[in-house]
């Protein structure tokens, strides 16, 4: 967004300068082009906020991030984009009726990516901090969702399969 505000002001500024004149332009920013070969984040990534810990499966295509994510409580899915060295992410999930949003933003330095997070939720509850990314694997295919078992009205989580437990089947 930056890079395409830049590039108006210059359009501007050239068209309304004389012909035969020189136009010198001083940018102190840092401006990614959009070309720009994207960092390989694709795997599976331990991230630690605050008092969560989340385990996500990222699938990258060129810049473009996606994936799925889990906690001790909820499942969801990531939307994302890398740039150069930077990443950011928005996970959204569903803890029982309540809709979990986390919107992360970081610096990615090899295997970890350190950054900041907004985390909000439809019931009101807001936090944000520091976050820590670190990829546990470049392979994705052991990502497995949490699963959900409801017992007489009570919901339990579970991870791994869940069919032939007390005869239930994954909800």
């Amino acid at each position: 967004m930056r890079f395409l505000i830049i590039a108006l002001m210059i359009c501007v500024l050239l068209s309304t300068q004389s012909p035969g004149k020189e136009t010198t332009i001083v940018y102190s920013g840092s401006v990614v082009p959009l070309d720009q070969q994207a960092s390989d984040v694709s795997g599976i990534w331990s991230v630690s906020l605050n008092d969560t810990v989340i385990t996500a499966a990222i699938n990258q295509t060129g810049r473009e991030i996606t994936g799925r994510c889990r906690s001790d409580a909820w499942s969801g899915v990531i939307s994302g984009m890398v740039s150069g060295d930077q990443m950011s992410m928005a996970f959204a999930a569903l803890q029982g009726d309540v809709l979990i949003s986390i919107y992360m933003s970081g610096k990615l330095a090899g295997e970890v990516v350190n950054g900041e997070f907004i985390r909000m939720d439809s019931s009101g509850l807001s936090d944000s901090g520091s976050f820590i990314a670190r990829r546990v694997s470049s392979d994705t295919s052991g990502y497995t969702s949490a699963k959900r078992v409801v017992i007489n009205r009570t919901e339990y989580r579970v991870s791994g399969p869940v069919s032939g437990i007390l005869g239930l089947n994954e909800i």
